[in-house]
Formats: C-alpha cells, structure tokens, sequence
C-alpha cells in the first residue's frame, strides 16, 4: 500500500510540473543566473519560466496623458520625476520605484549642462541606507559597475556630453528598488506637474533617463544585489563580457546541419527552400548578387512559415539588419561583411517544417546564394516561432503629428526587437517622437520613452556611426542632414513578455515640414496560432531605393511659381567649399528659415545648382540669397550663359539679398544656376545661401 501511495504522489507531482500554469519551485534568481540567461540564445524562443513582465520608467513629459489631446506629442521629456524627498537632509528625486521581486534590465540616460556633482542612489528592499551609490556617469557608463560592453557611451565618435550612456548589467531586488537622484543643480524639479508645450525648464542641469525593469510573480525567489555580488561572480561577469563582446554564436554545444543552396530569381520569381524534422534554424546565411544590388535588398523578399504558419515577410535587406547598404556591422543577431554577405543569427524553431521562400518584387534578375545551419529542438509547451514584420511610410510628412504602428501582435510571445531604415529630406532631425508600447490592452503605454534616438541608446540627434552588439547605428547621415539612416535595437534580457497582445507605436512628428521614407522592421517570438497585423507591403519593396534627396523632392516650380533653394540639386563645386542645407535664423522671420548654404567659398570658386522646368520659355527670375558676413561681389550664369556678370554686396548691406535676373531663357527639363565669387573681403572663405527663386514667364507679344 506505501508503495503504490509513492508512486501515485510521485505520478502527481510529475504531471503537475509538465502541466502549464502550475505553481512550482524555480531555483533562485540571481545576478549570476540572470547573466547566463543574457547570452543564452534559446531563451528567447521559450515563453519566459519562472513569468515576469517588463515596464519603464522614464522621464517623459507628464501631460502626455489623453491621445485626443493635444499634449499627446509633448515634448519636455526631462526632469520628470515621481516624487521630491528629503533624505538625511538631501533633496533627492525619485526616478524609480517598484515593487519586487524583480530585476533592473536596462538604464539609458543624458544630460544637458551636467555639472559632474550628481548623486545617483539604488535603495534596495525598503533600506534607508543606498546599496548602490556614486555619479550616475561612473555608474551607467563609465565601468564602475561593470566593464564595456555592458557599461558603455555612444557614439564614441561624439563629443562626450553628446552621447547616450547605457547600462545592461541586470540589478536583481527581492522585495523593492528605489533610485534616486541628487543634485542642487535641477532648478526645476516637474513632479508629475501639468504643463503646456512651451514649459520653460530653466538653466540648470538636465536628465533624460529610461529604464526598464522585470517584475516577476509573488513566490519568486530572487537574491537581492549586493556589491559583493560582483567579486563571488567575477568569473560570469567575465565569462558574459567576452561573449557578449566577441557576439558569441552559442555553437560549442550543439550537433549542427548546413545545407548550401543557389537561387535564380528573374522579376517576379520565387524559389522555395523545405526543412524538415523538430529542428531550429541557427544560422541563414546570405549575399545577393545583382547590377543594382541596393534596390536588390529591398526588392527581393524573404518570407518564412513554420509549420504552415507564416511569421516573416520583409525584404532580403532589412531583415539582415542592412537596410539597403552594405555597411559592415556585427551585433549580437546579425552581421553584415564587407563582401556583401548577410547572417542572421536569431534562434528559429518549429515542429514539423520550415519553408523559406525568396520572392523578387524588383524589375532586376537577381541571384542568391546561401547557407543554412540547423540544430536539434526539444518542442514543448514553451516554444515559440521566430516572426519579423516589415513595410515603409514611403513619403510621409513628419510635420502632421502621428503614431505610426511599428507592429500589432495578437496571442501570447516576446517581441525581442526592432530598427528602422530611412532617407529623411530634412536638415534637421527626425526623431522627436516616443516609444509608445501596450502590453496586453493597456489603456496607457507601460512603455513611454523620451525621444527616437533615446529608445536606440545614442542621444541629441547625434549622426555619428556605432556598432555594439545591442544597439548599432551603421550611418546616420539622415539624422542633421538630408541623407540615409539605420537605426537597431536588440533585446536579451529587456525582450518584453505578452499573453494577449502587444501593440508598438513610435511618435512621428518634426519641428518643420519634412518629407522621409521611414521603413521599421520588427522581431518577435510567438506561440502557435497568434499573429501579426501588420501585413506584406508589396508596394513599398518595389519603391526605388532613395539616395539624394531630389528622388524624393523635385526642384520644380510650386503652384507659386517657386523653387525652394533646398530643393535645388547641387551638381558641382570648384575650390575647398561644401554644400548643405542649413537651418537658418533670419532677423526679419518669425521663424527659421531653410538655406542652401555654400560653405566655406572663396574668391575664384564657383558653385552650380540644377533645377527643372516644365515649360520651355523666357522668363524673369527673382533670387532670394543671403549672404552672413564680409562683402562679395558675385557673377551669375543660367545654362552656362553669363546673365548677370557682377552684382556687389557690401559688408554692412541686409543679410538678404534679392536680386533681379531678366528674360532668362529656359529650357525644358534641367537647366543649370552657377554662381561665382568674382571678389570676396572674406579670405578664410564666406557663406552664401539661396532661399528660393520665383519665376514669372515672359509673354512676347507681337504686331
């Protein structure tokens, strides 16, 4: 009887483990465990066991409370803070404060006019006594907790005040964490006050922050962080960095299968790829060979199901972290050679089969070769496919303020990341706008960022290039000019969990009328049966690929008769000078003005703009041009043909200048502007703008 009772209780206990939603002993969660789970690449691909949620805090701007409302878009996202307390006589503000247990993910933070003196403190589990303490800099960035790259400031190649400063090492707590900051130099402290767009927030120093954090269920067991935590667990600590830094495969351990492949892809083809078996995809390999190989990458699509259900489509490109330029890059995901040659290194289980399908959209014949390593997979209950959604705002106008849908995933799963790929025709910033993301029908996001370049961990519109294995920025020459943009962010450990559905939406809105291709692509893991709504955007793969501005925006006369001078295509320049548009303020303007500037032109240099006309004809042309210091006496051609030989401006003339150029014949099509520096008081060189042409045809009449 004592026998069959055992094995009765043991056939209980056993059946209640396997059982999903069975409350049952996890072993304890610690710095050292959370470290390991950060470069354990299957993880991600496992509904999270022992359940937790993932939420921010930040310093968003408080009135953002109603979408109907007009402080949806507020932008003061600094110095908002829960609350103002007096500890031990110090006024500290409250940037954090939840309930455990639970784990601190992901700190990212900025500054402006930081003065060196702040204090920031982590109060762990209701202590009146900081178990973490020092300048937020040191901490965050600057290894005093931990080493690069989990501690780290990018871009490197941005002056220091200018960058984002990102932590990664997880901060475990078992009943509660509290982080505060110290620093009589905010003059301004917003405790969740209500204010209008124009809030003025002082001259002090200034805090953005951001930071994400887990809260596990009651019953949890977690070792709350001790700073001896990073001696008894130097040898993890160490052992995380090296693979962390070196973008570690997580190969040594597994019975690999690599399968090569060729595909032929003539316009509008498809090539299907089969596996087969309880398998997952460890590594797909890539390079596309094709005259036009930018348009390739986004005009040839991948697409993937896995066991009849389909969770990729997006193209060849995006989805390898490229874009549509080879810009060599290795992050912890995916890599992008030299040569052309694409990895991609997301965990892709399934059951049964897998089909990869390779679609061109493009007019273009395009060949793809390829590699495809497999390993073995246990299916459980736990396991999730591998989706990425793609598609592209092609041509929006940031100025209109909008919440664009990154993506919308119904059903239970993880979504692990996310980039964008862009051309903006501005020459200012882009990325005002905030994250904004639900977790299982939030009626307010959990997730309410700061600022586009603040969610990709750089900071104040930097263009600067970084690459670490977590967030990277390949080029970002869009971001203070006309030009291309990359932008990735890849979660381990700050991956977010859902049971019902996730919704991500990112603020899209500028201070000034911009045009922009904005394309996101999205990564996530999701249980059999759910899905994403953001569906195949066949239209924008076949969009040509934008690298000049004039794709987008065409120096062509408005329904005014006007040609902006931004719109105008620079085709070449004598002398050291360079070109750009310029963000200027005017002393007669309201507002800010757009310039074509010339920089840095000297006496003997000449600079040639082009610009269309629909309609062939003489014309008078009024040139609105500026001009900001010295004197200069300027001649000007229309199709190489002297039009105005010499027009003198003196040093203490108005800025603006408008200048008269008559019966201008004009052909159709381009026609080309030069203007040269015939005398100049300027010998270090001077700057020279045009603000717009207007133009009115000339009507001969005859007896």
């Amino acid at each position: 009887m004592k026998v069959t009772f055992s094995l009765a209780v043991f056939f209980v206990i056993t059946v209640m483990i396997m059982l999903p939603g069975c409350d049952i002993h996890y072993g304890k969660i610690t710095l050292e465990t959370l470290l390991k789970e950060m470069t354990d690449r299957e993880q991600l691909a496992k509904f999270p066991e022992p359940e937790y949620t993932v939420k921010q805090f930040s310093s968003y701007d408080r009135s953002s409370r109603f979408p109907e409302h007009y402080t949806w878009f507020a932008n003061q996202d600094n110095n908002n803070f829960i609350r103002t307390e007096s500890n031990n006589n110090r006024r500290e503000l409250v940037l954090f404060d939840a309930e455990g247990p639970g784990a601190l993910v992901r700190i990212w933070a900025t500054f402006n006019r930081y003065n060196k003196n702040g204090i920031l403190r982590f109060y762990f589990d209701h202590e009146s006594d900081p178990g973490i303490e020092g300048a937020p800099m040191e901490l965050i960035s600057g290894g005093k907790l931990i080493g690069a790259p989990l501690s780290f400031s990018v871009s490197e190649e941005s002056e220091y005040e200018k960058r984002g400063h990102n932590l990664y090492l997880p901060v475990p707590y078992s009943k509660h964490l509290k982080i505060t900051y110290e620093s009589d130099s905010i003059q301004i402290v917003r405790d969740s006050d209500t204010h209008g767009p124009g809030y003025h927030f002082g001259r002090g120093e200034v805090f953005y922050y951001q930071i994400n954090y887990r809260t596990y269920k009651p019953g949890v067991k977690v070792k709350t962080f001790e700073m001896e935590d990073i001696t008894t667990y130097s040898r993890t600590i160490q052992e995380t960095l090296h693979k962390i830094e070196n973008c570690d495969r997580d190969f040594a351990d597994l019975e690999l299968q690599t399968v090569s492949f060729s595909k032929k892809l003539y316009p509008g083809w498809k090539e299907h790829i089969t596996m087969e078996g309880e398998r997952a995809l460890r590594k797909l390999q890539l390079k596309l060979k094709a005259d036009n190989l930018e348009q390739a990458l986004r005009s040839t699509v991948i697409k993937a199901s896995f066991d009849g259900q389909q969770t990729i489509w997006g193209p060849v490109g995006d989805f390898s972290g490229a874009g549509y330029k080879i810009i060599p890059a290795r992050t912890w995901y995916q890599e992008v050679s030299p040569d052309g040659t694409l990895e991609v290194y997301w965990v892709m289980p399934f059951r049964n089969e897998c089909i990869l399908t390779f679609l061109n959209y493009g007019d273009q014949y395009v060949e793809i070769q390829g590699k495809i390593t497999t390993s073995q997979w246990k299916w459980d209950n736990r396991s999730m496919y591998f989706g990425s959604s793609w598609y592209q705002n092609t041509r929006i106008n940031t100025r209109e303020k909008s919440d664009i849908n990154y993506t919308t995933l119904n059903g239970q799963g993880v979504f692990v990341g996310d980039g964008v790929t862009l051309f903006d025709c501005s020459p200012g910033w882009w990325g005002e706008g905030d994250e904004k993301i639900y977790i299982d029908n939030e009626e307010f996001p959990s997730h309410f960022g700061t600022g586009t370049e603040d969610y990709y961990g750089y900071a104040w519109c930097r263009p600067e290039k970084f690459i670490h294995p977590f967030i990277a920025q390949p080029e970002g020459s869009g971001n203070l000019n006309a030009g291309y943009t990359v932008n990735m962010r890849y979660r381990t450990i700050d991956a977010i969990p859902f049971h019902e559905r996730l919704q991500f939406h990112m603020e899209m809105w500028h201070w000034q009328e911009a045009i922009m291709n904005h394309a996101p692509v999205t990564y996530w893991y999701i249980k059999p049966g759910g899905h994403c709504k953001i569906q195949p955007d066949y239209k924008g793969v076949k969009e040509e690929v934008v690298f000049r501005r004039d794709q987008i925006i065409q120096p062509v006369m408005d329904k005014r008769n006007i040609i902006k001078g931004e719109d105008l295509i620079v085709s070449s320049i004598t002398g050291d000078g360079s070109s750009r548009i310029t963000p200027t303020p005017l002393p007669d303007r309201p507002t800010w003005i757009n310039l074509l500037m010339w920089h840095n032109a000297k006496k003997g240099d000449e600079i040639t703009y082009k610009f269309l006309c629909d309609n062939a004809g003489t014309y008078n042309i009024i040139l609105s041009s500026y001009k900001e210091k010295g004197s200069v006496c300027l001649g000007f051609l229309i199709n190489a043909r002297t039009v105005l030989p010499s027009y003198s401006i003196g040093a203490d003339a108005q800025e603006v200048q408008i200048i008269n150029l008559h019966r201008i014949a004009l052909k159709e099509g381009y026609n080309e502007l030069s203007v040269r520096i015939l005398d100049s008081s300027d010998e270090d060189g001077l700057n020279y703008g045009i603000d717009y042409l207007k133009f009115k045809e000339v009507l001969f009449k005859f007896k």
